[in-house]
């Protein structure tokens, strides 16, 4: 397809798709003559997926670039999920495969042996230990046991979800109408709108069971009757 079938397909305007291309985040299309270039599925993917980082996750150009590049690169998936994770969550998106800062905050060190995790740098790693440090100077429950007990079960929710993304692909949501194996970009694609949803998820159920643990206490209590009101 040509640019302005490709802008039409895709919802994303002519504009956009060459700011896109000079910014290294659409590879160039096959050459016809100097000025035509014919696009394809590939392209598509590619412009449905920084539609979502831009739209839904709100990444900047930076971000984007950085998750594309892996995917260029022929990186394992594992990487590219990785980064999209961390712009799903609002963390760095560039993750250092370096040994940890200097004077970094010991708790992060003794939650990654604790847990078995790869003592390698990253960018969720980095804002880990800044948000301890800010934890402990407002006075928040912080100490491994604490952090241990958030970071067994989302581990195990981890290793599901990438477990779900890895295991069928042909059922996946990204995979064409002729059957064929999704492509890097919409997997990638589906694993940051889902990881954006069950961020949300995370937080309205854990807001849910403390308002609904408040209810059984209080009524327990004799605070209040069994819908919050007082008997």
């Amino acid at each position: 397809m040509l640019l302005n079938e490709l802008a039409r397909t895709s919802g994303t305007s002519t504009a956009s798709i060459k700011y896109y291309r000079r910014q290294g985040l659409l590879p160039p299309g096959r050459r016809l003559t100097a000025t035509r270039f014919d696009y394809g599925r590939e392209h598509l993917e590619r412009l449905a997926l920084i539609r979502a980082l831009r739209e839904l996750a709100h990444a900047p150009i930076e971000d984007i670039r950085a998750l594309t590049t892996v995917i260029d690169e022929g990186r394992p998936l594992v990487k590219a999920l990785e980064i999209a994770q961390a712009i799903a969550t609002g963390l760095p998106a560039r993750l250092h495969e370096e040994p940890p800062p200097e004077g970094e905050d010991p708790r992060v060190a003794e939650l990654v042996e604790a847990m078995g995790w790869a003592d390698v740098g990253s960018g969720p790693r980095v804002a880990l230990a800044r948000l301890l440090g800010t934890m402990g100077a407002e006075g928040v429950a912080s100490d491994l046991p604490t952090l241990l007990r958030y970071a067994r079960p989302l581990e195990e929710i981890a290793r599901e979800d990438l477990a779900g993304i890895r295991s069928a692909p042909q059922s996946h949501p990204g995979a064409s109408a002729d059957g064929r194996s999704p492509s890097t970009d919409a997997i990638v694609r589906q694993a940051l709108i889902g990881s954006l949803a069950f961020t949300q998820l995370t937080v309205v159920l854990r807001a849910l069971a403390h308002a609904s643990v408040s209810l059984e206490v209080g009524a327990e209590e004799g605070q209040t009757g069994p819908h919050g009101a007082h008997p």
